[in-house]
């Protein structure tokens, strides 16, 4: 087993995807989400992440540096993680 079998890909969501191509985002956030995919890639279940209210699989987990908040869920069948929203503030 390498060190790749440990990762959960990340997948956006067509809403993240759409936020993240958004001109109006800048560019420190940006960066941060796109940082923090990496983290959760190497653990969905980071430290300072929470459950969702959905429950399950769900998990919410702020955008350090501050700037908003991600949800995401774990696929764990699958072994990917979605990312499903961005909550900037």
């Amino acid at each position: 087993m390498s060190d790749e079998d440990e990762l959960w890909p990340v997948i956006p969501s067509e809403t993240v995807a759409d936020a993240l191509a958004d001109p109006a985002l800048p560019a420190v956030l940006f960066s941060r989400i796109v940082a923090l995919t990496v983290d959760i890639s190497e653990d969905p279940w980071l430290e300072n992440s929470r459950p969702a209210a959905q429950g399950g699989p769900w998990r919410t987990l702020p955008i350090p540096g501050g700037g908003g908040i991600v949800e995401y869920r774990v696929d764990v069948e699958r072994h990917q993680v979605v990312l499903t929203r961005i909550f900037p503030f």
